[in-house]
């Protein structure tokens, strides 16, 4: 049963690490060949479905969009990088504030916010966001692996190692996997701007959208200029000046409430103008719409019906003086796609950006995380219960409507981390799991330092092959045999763990994060290996030497 445990396992792995078909279809296919041969029921085949930390990633998901669409993150980001002259000068100011949020909500999300900002960096000061977003990256997933919440891989290796009474708490992992950040955190700074060389992007746009963005009263911008904020001149947008109480200002004005800003833009620069927490700007979506019949009107006559709001069109006049002909295309924000389709102005519309962020709501977002991490920390109640009561709490507030928080939930990588369970649980039904922890204890030979090296080295080497999830179902098993068999800590054993669980440096499809960055930084396969495996070496070695510490 052990050997055809390995065909399946070994398979469904190779299956998953080729890329070819997604994974989720290669756990379906691996699990329903193993409950056919009989090495486990259905129940615990999908007993991940179940499982406490699947529950608590799918909430934390939740929360963590909750504060994400409060802009509070981009408000941040953005005022770090004011100022920032070089690679080594964002790399300083950004990895210890995004590595602190990255222990406590989902680093994927904050990821995936740093992309527009570095890459207006790039074109305001120079900086390649090369040289930025792959450091970043691994900044993120390090910090990640510190707290039970900041990587869904700790929350899975808590959910498999509680049935065994095994509890880990909000800050098990610190011990190992913060020195080993902080270490990684220096190799990246030092290896950055050497290894990821390369000049900024050139692009040749023309500004031929006018944008005119207005400001709430509750909106960031006021009492500000737009060059405090960032907002004045990028080669995707530049403001031409300010419209107050119908007359004109200039763009170098101190912003008040209810002026509008004009600006000369890219298609690209009005998404990022109406994607910037600045403004204050409606929470709804931004819409492209094409004109339909032609009724001598202006753009702006769109704004008949009152749930629609010009923002954008290709000209260059006042939007209130730019015709309305068959063909013209605009931006609006609306509320909803119906009004789009009943319009009688509008022939074929696109969504083309989210809703902007809703700053109001931004204290209310971070107290419930606040609240959550609290309750988790102090053992109030179980971490999955207190998640999702936080989950909860963002729709319940209005942070989030109920379909923001259903859409916040990544089906495809909590079906992976729940069919990643049934791995684990073939691996243990069928006794393979017996053979890895005694070929584990066989290359300790009852040494804890050498059980450590080979412990570490297997994960980090597992962990770069297929996904964290499912080096995590395997891995936690063995490790409490092995815990148990050499009298060790099994807390610290499955901290060192979720750490090496974190080096994901050496392959791009290994991590989220490093897809995400791949195609705006402009790295190859090669480049990861190569950034990779200084900061691989360096992590390794560190959380080995932390390792042995914690269990000596």
């Amino acid at each position: 049963m052990a050997i055809l445990a390995a065909v399946i396992v070994i398979a469904t792995l190779a299956v998953m690490a080729s890329g070819r078909v997604p994974p989720i279809l290669a756990l379906i296919c691996g699990l329903s060949v193993a409950g056919l041969a009989g090495i486990a029921t259905p129940g615990e085949l999908f007993s991940g479905l179940s499982n406490g930390g699947v529950i608590t990633v799918a909430a934390m998901l939740v929360i963590a969009k909750g504060v994400l669409h409060t802009g509070v993150i981009s408000r941040v980001t953005y005022r770090l990088l004011n100022g920032v002259d070089s690679s080594l000068h964002a790399l300083a100011r950004l990895i210890p504030p995004v590595g602190f949020i990255s222990a406590l909500i989902n680093t994927t999300p904050i990821v995936a916010m740093l992309i527009p900002a570095t890459r207006e960096l790039e074109q305001q000061s120079g900086v390649p966001a090369r040289s930025v977003l792959l450091p970043i990256a691994h900044a993120t997933t390090l910090a990640g692996s510190a707290t039970l919440i900041g990587t869904s891989s700790n929350l899975l290796i808590a959910g498999l190692a509680a049935p065994a009474g095994v509890q880990l708490t909000m800050f098990s992992f610190v011990p190992i996997a913060a020195p080993v950040a902080l270490v990684g955190w220096v190799v990246l700074l030092i290896t950055a701007r050497p290894m990821l060389r390369g000049a900024p992007h050139a692009r040749d746009r023309e500004l031929s959208w006018r944008a005119e963005i207005p400001i709430a009263p509750s909106a960031n911008a006021v009492g500000r200029t737009a060059a405090d904020l960032g907002v004045y001149a990028t080669p995707e947008f530049e403001l031409i000046g300010v419209q107050r109480w119908g007359q004109h200002a200039p763009a170098e004005s101190v912003l008040e409430e209810d002026d509008v800003l004009v600006y000369r833009a890219t298609e690209a620069g009005v998404r990022m103008l109406w994607a910037s927490p600045r403004f204050g700007q409606s929470p709804q979506d931004l819409y492209m719409v094409s004109i339909a019949t032609d009724e001598q009107a202006t753009v702006r006559d769109l704004e008949e019906d009152e749930d629609v709001e010009v923002v954008a069109a290709e000209t260059d006049r006042l939007l209130r003086d730019t015709p309305a002909r068959p063909g013209e295309m605009c931006m609006v924000t609306a509320r909803s796609a119906e009004v789009l389709n009943d319009h009688p102005l509008v022939g074929l519309w696109q969504k083309v950006a989210g809703k902007a962020p809703e700053t109001g709501k931004t204290w209310i977002a971070l107290s419930i995380l606040a609240a959550v991490i609290a309750a988790g920390s102090f053992g109030l109640a179980p971490i999955e219960l207190v998640a999702t009561a936080g989950a909860t709490l963002m729709v319940v507030t209005a942070v989030l409507t109920p379909r923001s928080a259903v859409r916040a939930l990544n089906w495809n990588l909590l079906a992976i981390i729940a069919g990643s369970v049934g791995l684990g649980v073939i691996v243990v039904n069928s006794g393979l799991g017996k053979h890895i922890s005694d070929g584990l204890l066989a290359l300790g030979r009852g040494n804890t330092a050498l059980e450590v090296l080979a412990i570490a080295v297997a994960t980090t080497v597992l962990t770069n092959v297929v996904t964290n999830a499912a080096a995590a179902a395997i891995l936690t098993p063995m490790a409490l045999v092995v815990a148990e068999t050499m009298s060790l800590d099994p807390v610290m054993l499955l901290t060192l763990i979720g750490t090496c669980i974190s080096f994901t440096f050496l392959n791009p499809y290994s991590h989220q994060s490093n897809l995400m960055v791949m195609k705006p930084g402009r790295y190859t396969n090669a480049t990861f290996f190569r950034f990779g495996l200084p900061l691989t070496t360096v992590c390794l070695a560190t959380a080995v030497g932390v390792g042995f510490l914690a269990l000596a």
